[in-house]
């Protein structure tokens, strides 16, 4: 099976370095037709790349892969003026960088500025690493430039309903998007939407759910809190940080017999009937009834 495998990537390997070697070097070509060995050095990243991360072990891996077996997909790249401008396989590119190639093969296409960003937007997005941050971002930033919106979501092949949850990255305050920045995929377009609503209509002033939102977001980065439970903590004043509450557990011997838990309504104590004796149940009966006399 080894041997088969090592002489299939063999194979693969000579199959692209002939390619390589017969594609044109030269800039007279029929755009979009014809593959053409591109400077790597003379290549710009696109503008409207949505990807802020990069891991450094992937890139590393996939130079790997082109080192044995060769490019097997050609980077997509369009002419702006007298120079190439990457819309699509930064990784290849990036991998080329990594083994010191001087050229890379390319499929240059005729796009404008609107197609080049939808591209590269679409390309990312079939990729499971991208973060709905960084989705939100190459939308905001389309809309941004383009006035034809109204066929955005149908370009990107999403609902419309995912299209406003993806743009509610950009309502969130200025300081939470650059921690996101930082790390953008701490949390889903679902709870961006749903912090968004929280900071509008939670209890409290603006100042206060703001702040709310600083302490919930630390804990948020720490992983004590999880993401989806963000936003009821910026909508009450008194919610728990950890979501649900955490019940205080009790024991005898060694062994659980009961809780108490403190909700949003109700204090919940529960204890086993054979924990305790008909004396104990009759003192805590009492005890209850005289706190509240």
């Amino acid at each position: 099976m080894a041997k088969s495998m090592k002489a299939m990537l063999e194979a693969r390997a000579a199959e692209n370095t002939k390619r390589h070697h017969e594609a044109v070097y030269a800039d007279d070509f029929d755009v979009g037709r014809q593959h053409v060995k591109v400077e790597v050095e003379g290549i710009e990243r696109n503008p409207y790349q949505p990807r802020i991360h990069y891991a450094e072990s992937a890139v590393q891996e996939l130079a790997l892969s082109i080192e044995a077996v060769g490019l097997l997909q050609p980077i997509t790249l369009r002419k702006v003026d007298d120079r190439y401008q990457l819309i699509a396989g930064e990784r290849r590119l990036r991998a080329h960088k990594v083994l010191g190639r001087t050229h890379i093969e390319a499929l240059v296409i005729s796009a404008n500025d609107e197609e080049s960003a939808l591209l590269a937007l679409a390309e990312n997005m079939d990729r499971a690493d991208l973060s709905d941050f960084e989705i939100g971002l190459g939308i905001r930033q389309i809309q941004l430039e383009f006035p034809h919106r109204t066929k955005l979501a149908e370009h990107l092949r999403i609902q419309r309903s995912d299209l406003y949850r993806y743009l509610a990255f950009d309502a969130l305050p200025d300081e939470v998007k650059d921690r996101l920045r930082l790390n953008p995929a701490l949390i889903s377009r679902s709870a961006a939407t749903d912090i968004v609503k929280a900071l509008k209509e939670g209890e409290g002033t603006p100042e206060e759910r703001l702040g709310r939102l600083r302490k919930a977001w630390e804990k948020l980065e720490a992983g004590k809190l999880e993401q989806s439970k963000v936003a009821r903590f910026v909508a009450r004043p008194h919610a728990e940080a950890s979501g649900k509450p955490r019940p205080v557990v009790l024991y005898q011997k060694g062994e659980r017999i009961g809780s108490i838990t403190a909700g949003d309504t109700q204090l919940v104590v529960k204890i086993a009937t054979a924990a305790l004796s008909e004396d104990q149940r009759r003192q805590l009966s009492d005890f209850v009834v005289d706190l509240f006399r």
